[in-house]
């Protein structure tokens, strides 16, 4: 299993050494059969595997991956020697020729010109690929530059020499980089960019202090000129490898189809498409912020350094020892720093260094200004710039949709960069006009350090929104809400439709306005509602006495007694109803004959009424003898028939829950035990009405049997907190089965208490720690409550605890199927299906690990964040996963994301067939598979332990044997058999 390594980047020097891994890299063709072997050839291969895999180690670089990750940063590293050759070049000829009060006229021309360019790019990218744009700018620069460097001598044209070289450098600078960083971004996904962009990165600061050094030195020796030559040649090289690298990893790579916003957004024009997304925004003002703030900066640091300097060799020289000493600066910030602070603060926090670093630097001019300070600022910009700034602002672009990306991101790094300098120089321009200092600038670089600070801040939520953009579709659906009715509406509606109940109009719509009716205290109802007991239906007329009982009202006793004659039965229960709840007292006489027809549905309702109406006068019940009633009630059922005896079994339970007193008590106890399942059901909803805590345990007991669950978690639920209350005492006493135990969550869940979430924890905690369905069944139960019940708290440190928990399980399930499947391929017949067998069970395991483990998460972290992850991750579409891992790995927080998010990474590459990382021998796997299966069987999982067994009998392997013999005697029958079907095998 490999373990949490951290990403340290590593500029790769662009050296001997670099090309000797670039050539170790290479494959080697096989040699033909029969040939003799070159003794060299091992040892080289030997020195190649170990320098990948200590690199790889260092630099978090996989296998497979090491080819476009050296030619990328040999791009890159060319792209700014070649800038860093031709600044210095191009500052020096500038500031000589006119100072440094014409660069905030250069900053506006540049911003004019780098409108028109990006302009006619964006243009370009709708007809032409991204290849041909990226070959025809390239071309033209190196084109130009040549130029430049042929009329350098000829003093007619050096005032348009100097103004054209210093726009080329300004312009080279963010185009070939923009295209670059977009050309990287299509060739890894979101993980792998993440991981390796640092490690590319390294390669342009290295470039940086190769092109720095080199103008310092050969600008001393040779002069300008020669300088623009060696730029244009480090420049030729770039040009092939943009085509190596788009015809070998991007031209047939699958691009995931755009839909939505995201498709309609691509015909719009660029900065629509900006404008139209807030991130874009908050991008666009970062970028802008730190542009002005760099120009002010640069602004100082050249103004200074030309009065220092007048002679443009020394000032060539300076700039460019100092522009490379930003660089070495920059590349000991990237190995050290960079890492640290995106793993620990985010792409957020790492943002944040920059600005706060400018913001000392102008402080520190306020009280020391001077060339020192201006070159501390500008420190603080160039080495962190190609850092920390640089790996931020890319990340930033990571969720942003492919094809959108490749129309605006080469329009916002040309367009915007050169627009912010534009308004730099504006600025500048303004500052000189009312007479304001190189240190007084520092006010400035202040404010728009501040602006950029707050730019930051703002858009690490809009980056998360991105990410839950592109997850939406597979958020867990809402149940849609019925409209809410205007209450006046409503009854005027409900009154409406009582009226036209006495033109006989449609019986279903009046049934259904009086139920709904019932929830409505209105008096206007009460008379409608009477006037309908006269209605020709059935039905209707006990409706509405129903719904009476509800309501206090005027008197209709003599209304509703001759009802108790009526031709309906349902209409003669209701009747009796009425009575019984509004004139007990005065209708007492035909209420006893009522009590004492044989009849079910008069007597039994008569005795469940009153019942019911009586609990909470004892006085009356001994008065009616109500329990002598109901035992001789129960006696009668013997000598029935049997229609009439069910009739009554039924009517009798109801009345028993009903009477709030120890009345049937007995009998219920009898039922439940009946060999009837509808009575045993009717048992069961009396004993919920009834409540009492003697039938907690025998409802329990139904809810491993399926015909009887749904009533039994129907009625448990009814008893609320009591049963939270109770259960523990039966956990303690071990009087609960496991299978029933596994169907409690169902019950718990509905009840809405922070006690109820404590002992749920102690089901998986103290009690049945092992048992994997009942944990599910424990989690799913916290996860709904979680949504049912808002209000309720989840024990944090809990939750991590198992979380932690889960992944070490996780951890192992995918070493021991790493194992399996490569050991698979290397077995007979028999140990081949054994493996099989084994490996079905562990990727069972692992899915149902990975699912606790992520409802865990759901408990810690919101729902609508986590479901959308697990399901991305489970997803078959490879960007999917990958934006769900990547979401994931920016809402956790970093002690659990330093061991969650490499299994899951892992996991991931696994299952898709990728190689290990860690490049593990056979006798590593050997020894892993021994300790794992070491830990499954010293585990609980019975399951897995009998399919390790079974697998050892065809393995042949002694170590495993005194393991097998202790398992002769085990409890567990099935695990007993197995062993002894091994060890026979094994001939023991």
């Amino acid at each position: 299993m490999p373990r949490n390594k951290r990403i340290r980047p590593v500029a790769t020097i662009a050296n001997p050494a670099y090309l000797f891994i670039l050539f170790c890299t290479t494959p080697q063709k096989t040699a033909p059969k029969g040939a003799v072997k070159n003794d060299f050839r091992p040892s080289k291969s030997i020195i190649i595997f170990i320098l990948k895999q200590s690199l790889g180690r260092l630099l978090n670089i996989r296998p497979g991956e090491w080819s476009i990750v050296l030619l990328l940063q040999l791009q890159v590293f060319l792209i700014i020697a070649v800038l860093l050759i031709a600044k210095p070049a191009g500052n020096a000829i500038f500031l000589s020729r006119f100072g440094p009060s014409a660069l905030p006229y250069m900053y506006i021309l540049t911003a004019v010109v780098a409108a028109i360019i990006s302009t006619a790019y964006a243009g370009a990218m709708k007809y032409f690929s991204l290849l041909r744009v990226n070959l025809w700018s390239l071309g033209i620069c190196l084109g130009t530059l040549l130029i430049f460097a042929l009329l350098i001598p000829n003093v007619f044209v050096r005032d348009l020499v100097a103004i054209g070289l210093y726009l080329w450098v300004a312009l080279f600078g963010v185009l070939a980089a923009s295209q670059f960083w977009m050309m990287a971004n299509m060739v890894f996904d979101i993980r792998q960019a993440k991981r390796l962009f640092g490690p590319i990165g390294a390669g342009a600061i290295a470039g940086g202090i190769f092109g720095g050094y080199a103008a310092n030195i050969v600008a001393q020796l040779l002069g300008i000129r020669p300088l623009l030559f060696m730029a244009a040649a480090c420049l030729l090289p770039v040009i092939l490898i943009s085509v190596y690298v788009w015809r070998r990893y991007i031209r047939d790579k699958d691009i995931s189809k755009t839909s939505g916003k995201a498709a309609k957004a691509i015909t719009e024009r660029p900065h629509k498409i900006i404008l139209q997304s807030k991130h874009l925004m908050l991008l666009c003002g970062i970028i802008t912020m730190s542009v002005i703030t760099a120009k002010l900066v640069d602004y100082q640091f050249s103004a200074l350094a030309s009065e220092r300097f007048a002679d443009p060799g020394k000032l060539t020289a300076f700039f460019g020892f100092w522009f490379s000493t930003f660089n070495v600066i920059g590349l000991l910030i990237q190995l050290m720093i960079t890492q640290r602070v995106v793993q620990r603060v985010g792409i957020s926090g790492a943002l944040l260094v920059l600005p706060a670093g400018l913001s000392l630097g102008a402080f520190l001019m306020f009280f020391v200004p001077g060339l020192g300070a201006a070159t501390f600022s500008r420190l603080i910009d160039g080495s962190l710039k190609q850092s920390l700034h640089r790996a931020g602002v890319e990340m930033l672009f990571l969720p942003v949709n492919k094809e959108i990306k490749s129309r605006i991101k080469t329009y916002i790094d040309v367009l915007i960069d050169s627009a912010a300098g534009g308004i730099g120089g504006l600025l500048l321009l303004l500052l000189a006009a009312i007479g304001v200092n190189s240190a007084g600038i520092s006010w400035l670089v202040l404010a728009f350090s501040m602006g950029w600070l707050v730019c930051v801040l703002m858009v690490r939520e809009e980056y998360l929104d991105a990410f839950r953009e592109q997850l939406k579709h597979l958020r867990p659906r809402q149940k849609t809400k019925r409209l809410e009715s205007r209450y006046h509406e409503v009854l005027a509606g409900f009154l409406q439709v009582l009226e036209e109940a006495k033109l006989g109009k449609n019986e279903q719509q009046v049934l259904y306005v009086l139920d709904r009716a019932d929830d409505l205290a209105d008096r206007k109802f009460q008379e409608p509602i009477s006037s309908l007991l006269s209605h020709k239906s059935g039905a209707i007329r006990a409706r509405a006495l129903h719904s009476l009982c509800l309501r206090e009202g005027p008197n209709l006793l003599m209304t509703v007694i001759p009802m108790l004659n009526d031709a309906d039965d349902s209409v003669k229960n209701a009747a009796l109803e009425y009575l019984v709840t509004h004139h007990l007292s005065e209708a007492e006489e035909l209420i006893v004959e009522q009590l004492k027809d044989p009849k079910a549905e008069v007597g039994g309702t008569a005795l469940l009424h009153v019942l019911l109406e009586t609990k909470g006068n004892p006085i009356l019940r001994r008065r009616l003898d109500l329990e002598v009633l109901f035992e001789q009630r129960v006696e009668e059922l013997t000598w029935l028939s049997k229609e009439e005896a069910l009739a009554w079994r039924f009517k009798l339970l109801t009345a028993a829950g009903r009477s709030g007193s120890m009345l049937g008590n007995d009998y219920l106890k009898k039922e439940l035990n009946s060999s009837e399942p509808d009575v045993i059901k009717a048992a069961i909803l009396a004993t919920g009405e009834s409540l009492q805590d003697r039938w907690i345990f025998p409802l329990i007991d139904y809810l491993s049997e399926a015909e009887f669950r749904p009533y039994a978690t129907e009625v448990l639920v009814q008893y609320g907190k009591k049963l939270v209350v109770l259960l523990p005492r039966f956990l303690k006493e071990d009087l609960i089965d496991i299978e029933d135990l596994r169907r409690l969550p169902r019950v718990l869940k509905k009840i809405n208490s922070q006690r109820t979430v404590h002992l749920l924890f102690s089901f998986i905690e103290k009690f049945h720690p092992e048992d994997l369905e009942l944990r599910l069944e424990v989690l799913k139960a916290l996860n709904r409550m979680q949504v049912e019940f808002p209000d309720l708290k989840m024990p944090a440190k809990q939750v991590f605890r198992h979380i932690l928990k889960e992944a070490k399980v996780y951890r192992d399930t995918i070493s021991n199927l790493e194992a399996q499947t490569k050991f698979l391929t290397l077995c007979s017949e028999d140990l081949s299906s054994a493996r099989m067998g084994l490996l079905v069970l562990l990727r069972k395991r692992q899915e149902g690990n990975m699912d606790r483990m992520f409802r865990l998460m759901g408990l810690r972290y919101p729902p609508s964040d986590i479901i959308p992850v697990y399901r991305g991750l489970k997803a078959a579409d490879h960007s999917e996963k990958i934006n769900a891992l990547e979401f994931l790995d920016i809402i956790i927080e970093n002690d659990l994301k330093k061991l969650v998010i490499p299994l899951i990474e892992y996991g991931i590459r696994f299952s898709a067939g990728e190689e290990s990382e860690e490049g593990k021998t056979m006798k590593k796997l050997e020894e892993e598979q021994f300790k794992n299966f070491r830990k499954i069987l010293k585990g609980r999982d019975i399951r897995l332990k009998l399919a390790v067994i079974h697998l050892l009998g065809y393995l042949g392997d002694d170590r495993y044997l005194p393991m097998l013999e202790r398992f002769e005697k085990a409890r567990d029958k099935r695990v007993m058999d197995m062993a002894g079907k091994a060890l026979g095998r094994l001939g023991r």
